[in-house]
């Protein structure tokens, strides 16, 4: 007998009987609803922990680190600690048979990760639009191509820090090269790289296709301790081409927008359900998820508002990781009630679907969109100098800003 029966009601029967037992469930509903918002709890692996296996990172052994620090302000220890979730809560009740996914369930408490390189200035000033661009720490050439085009930092009309507009940044784990024969090498070409231009950020975990989660919640981490002046964040891969100045222009056009403060635009794929082709790198068995995907944007580039980056980490903190960062970016929009915006602007499967159509080597339609993907190191310089010459004549009048 429910208890509200047993105390008041001890021979509650019929409609008694069922609005005693109506009023337990829904005391139970509340409970569990209170529970469900609980905050989530991360500690710090203790001094003498191995490193979590499968993920490729070392346990640092830094001074213990206050829960607040993970909050905000600007702290290094909170950037050289490694923090999982005591327990591996919400597992699927029946595990994927692929190992890989097995090894990702094992792992995926384990979120923040320390710093190997960082830049806590990089933001400073006022920062119109961050340029946060996943890499690897093998693509050298292909950093060194976005460097010379989209990705150069851009400065205001006025003097100073206070003036800047634009600011670039590399999002990086750690390569695999990096532990092989020649990864010596390949170090020493990262920090003489990160001296010169000082633009990489490079966390202590694996740089796999499953750990780009991982990159983007470190990021956000990252932007929350690091980025309090930055208003607008565009983050994509680095074989995109991106038109920075189209980006500015948007956002200017959508000034006094009141719905600006929770922009989150991009290249939006709705009513996805996942991939069951093994053979697909997005392959998602259906232990591990098997339902239709939220809408979530394209990874290749899209483009936040700063007060929006800051709630997608309080978000992304109550939710598992899942292996595929544009869905579980897709995932926090929808528990804080964001519905991601389409552009045309935003070509995630370049210009036109057909590789070899016309469209997707015609500089004229690049002159007129934010961001395309895909292009290698020399089609993207190529590109850019033939967007940008003076002899380009085009004569389509279309606009996507």
């Amino acid at each position: 007998m429910p208890l509200c029966c047993a105390l008041r009601w001890p021979a509650a029967r019929g409609v008694g009987r069922r609005r005693c037992t109506l009023g337990a469930a829904l005391l139970a509903m509340l409970v569990l609803l209170w529970l469900g918002v609980e905050g989530p709890e991360l500690v710090r692996l203790p001094r003498e922990a191995s490193r979590p296996a499968g993920t490729n990172i070392s346990v640092r052994p830094d001074a213990v680190l206050e829960p607040e620090q993970l909050e905000g302000g600007d702290d290094g220890e909170a950037m050289r600690t490694v923090w999982c979730a005591p327990t591996q809560t919400q597992a699927p009740p029946l595990q994927p048979p692929e190992p890989r996914f097995r090894a990702f369930l094992r792992h995926r408490h384990c979120r923040y990760f320390p710093l190997r390189s960082d830049h806590p200035n990089k933001c400073g000033g006022r920062v119109r639009l961050l340029l946060a661009i996943k890499s690897s720490p093998e693509h050298g050439e292909r950093r060194a191509a976005v460097r010379r085009t989209w990705g150069q930092e851009l400065a205001g009309s006025g003097s100073g820090s206070d003036a800047a507009v634009v600011r670039t940044v590399f999002l990086l784990g750690r390569g695999a090269a990096e532990e092989g024969p020649g990864g010596e090498a390949l170090r020493l070409r990262l920090e003489q790289e990160d001296r010169a231009h000082g633009d990489l950020l490079r966390w202590d975990f694996a740089d796999t296709f499953y750990n780009l989660t991982l990159k983007a919640v470190n990021f956000l981490r990252w932007f929350q301790h690091r980025c309090p002046g930055v208003e607008f964040v565009f983050q994509g891969d680095d074989d995109v081409f991106v038109h920075p100045a189209n980006l500015l222009e948007f956002l200017r056009s959508r000034q006094g927008d009141p719905g600006l403060p929770q922009l989150f635009v991009g290249d939006v794929i709705l009513r996805a359900w996942p991939i069951r082709n093994r053979h697909s790198k997005y392959y998602i068995p259906p232990e591990l998820f098997n339902q239709p995907y939220p809408p979530y944007a394209g990874g290749g580039g899209i483009l936040m508002a700063a007060p929006l980056v800051r709630r997608l980490l309080s978000a992304s903190e109550y939710l598992p990781l899942f292996p595929i960062d544009d869905v579980f970016l897709g995932m926090c929009l929808k528990r804080l009630g964001v519905v991601p915006q389409a552009h045309p602007g935003f070509r995630t499967f370049g210009i036109h679907r057909t590789r070899t159509n016309p469209m997707n080597q015609d500089p004229c339609f690049y002159r007129k969109l934010l961001m395309v993907h895909q292009l290698g190191p020399p089609a993207l310089i190529s590109m850019w100098e033939a967007v940008h010459s003076e002899e380009l004549h085009c004569a389509q009048t279309v606009s996507f800003l």
